[in-house]
């Protein structure tokens, strides 16, 4: 069933309606009193695919690092906190997860989907 907001609606203001419905992905600036550069570290991807995958590779990679039963095989890493690694990583992931996007997403859905 449409509602009333939709149904007298053409496809090119639903279509307007979808872009002002995505939302940016918020950057967040760093500026400290001692330090008033700003850096930001980015990574592109292709699709939304690919950043789902780069974000379940993060945390598989979490629960084969809880699930070993000793600390980093590596001699490489032997001086590594294996908790503080993985909690960093961990924040890594809580920082790519597309908020805003997923946001925007179920109002696309809501919008073209309500019949």
């Amino acid at each position: 069933m449409e509602t009333k907001d939709t149904k007298d609606m053409t496809d090119k203001e639903k279509l307007e309606t979808v872009f002002s419905l995505l939302n940016p992905r918020e950057r967040k600036k760093y500026k400290r009193e001692d330090n008033p550069i700003m850096q930001e570290v980015a990574f592109e991807v292709s699709d939304n695919g690919e950043l789902r995958y780069i974000i379940s590779c993060l945390l598989r990679t979490c629960i084969l690092a809880l699930d070993s039963e000793n600390d980093f095989a590596s001699p490489r890493l032997s001086n590594c906190s294996k908790d503080l690694t993985i909690a960093t990583v961990l924040d890594l992931v809580d920082i790519l997860l597309p908020d805003a996007q997923l946001a925007s997403y179920d109002a696309i859905e809501k919008l073209l989907l309500t019949k």
